[in-house]
């Protein structure tokens, strides 16, 4: 498994992963075709546009790109905002080996690592408890885990 930088070229592929991930977990709600394909244009633009402090990144397993990596760096905390990764893939170990990759940047740079999670995605949050991250805060759509070096 590899994780290199997205470029624009990337965007459309990032969309499709997000939305087939997405799907398979029952999570993507009842939309025509139509609405698809334009919330695939719109995540495909804004994905060529990210934000400042924000690193976007594809996940490659044998060269194919099977992820999409949304990494927010601020000053006082590394932010995991996104992990995708296509359902032939999961259950792999390519996301344990991610967060634990962030923890480790996370630990050397001596900061927390922060991830976003959707209420309504509990197979993620157990991952993320698993690893170690705990219940920072919440929102109405989403749980704010937090994970500490040393602790």
């Amino acid at each position: 498994m590899k994780v290199r930088p997205a470029t624009a070229d990337d965007a459309y592929v990032l969309a499709d992963i997000v939305m087939a991930a997405t799907k398979a977990q029952g999570r993507w709600p009842e939309r025509s075709p139509e609405q698809d394909a334009e919330w695939r244009e719109g995540f495909a633009e804004w994905s060529r546009e990210p934000s400042p402090g924000s690193e976007l990144s594809v996940i490659l397993l044998d060269d194919e790109v099977v992820g999409r990596l949304r990494v927010v760096r601020r000053e006082s905390a590394l932010q995991l905002a996104g992990i995708q990764l296509l359902p032939s893939v999961q259950g792999r170990g390519i996301g344990t080996s991610i967060i634990r990759g962030l923890q480790d940047v996370a630990a050397r740079e001596g900061i927390p690592l922060l991830i976003g999670v959707e209420k309504d995605n509990p197979r993620a949050r157990r991952l993320y408890e698993r690893l170690g991250c705990r219940l920072e805060s919440e929102s109405d759509e989403e749980f704010l885990l937090r994970w500490t070096p040393g602790g």
